[in-house]
């Protein structure tokens, strides 16, 4: 009995570290204007990492049955929502997959998605992703700059300025420098963080073009 309680943890930890080895592998592509089309890119390999780990539980007990009914429900519904052309269906879905999985990591995946989705409601998902228990550190931060944006974009730089001081990841660093240089209040300020960003690593190519040209400007 021992040594299968021994097994069984082996085994449900060889899948967790299957999952967060996909999981980083898909995380990479993520930004926040190409959200729609990562997740539609990724969800088959997304859905394929869920019952990866699902499966990895051993079969016995009703908790583990459930949960693994949960993760391929969970599952479905998030792919069927991906696949969904009629905005309001897949709003639906993305909505039942809140609700009806709200602990889940397709929960906050649905967050990100209706953010796009339900574009009059963007703020208000993006507040629940970036606060979700399951969303991983990525999609936080990027939820977090997003939301800078859309209050610099409304004028509130007092607000936008609150939420670029929380620390983000190396590769997120580019634009929250970015951002910072847009509500800079002099030129000197501006250049300083214009420079922070463009010595950050540069995974946004066209971001980066758009900081070498401000800076030539601040210069001439």
């Amino acid at each position: 009995m021992n040594q299968n309680g021994s097994d069984k943890s082996v085994n449900d930890v060889e899948q967790e570290i299957l999952l967060k080895t996909e999981m980083e592998e898909l995380k990479r592509d993520m930004r926040s204007a190409q959200w729609q089309d990562w997740a539609k890119k990724n969800q088959q390999s997304l859905v394929v990492a869920s019952l990866l780990l699902a499966g990895g539980l051993v079969a016995g007990g009703m908790w583990l049955e459930h949960s693994r009914s949960q993760q391929a429900a969970a599952a479905t519904l998030y792919q069927q929502a991906v696949n969904e052309e009629d905005k309001a269906k897949k709003s639906a879905y993305f909505n039942s997959l809140v609700s009806g999985f709200s602990s889940s990591s397709y929960a906050a995946l649905a967050q990100m998605q209706l953010a796009v989705v339900d574009a009059g409601h963007a703020e208000e998902h993006l507040k629940a992703l970036e606060h979700h228990p399951a969303a991983m550190d990525e999609w936080k931060w990027q939820a977090r700059l997003d939301l800078a944006s859309m209050k610099i974009e409304a004028g509130d730089n007092a607000a936008a300025a609150t939420l670029l001081q929380e620390p983000v990841g190396k590769e997120y660093q580019q634009l929250r420098y970015y951002l910072l240089a847009s509500i800079a209040k002099d030129a000197d300020e501006k250049k300083q963080q214009l420079q922070k960003a463009l010595d950050a690593a540069s995974p946004d190519e066209q971001l980066k073009q758009k900081i070498q040209k401000q800076l030539a400007l601040l210069a001439s």
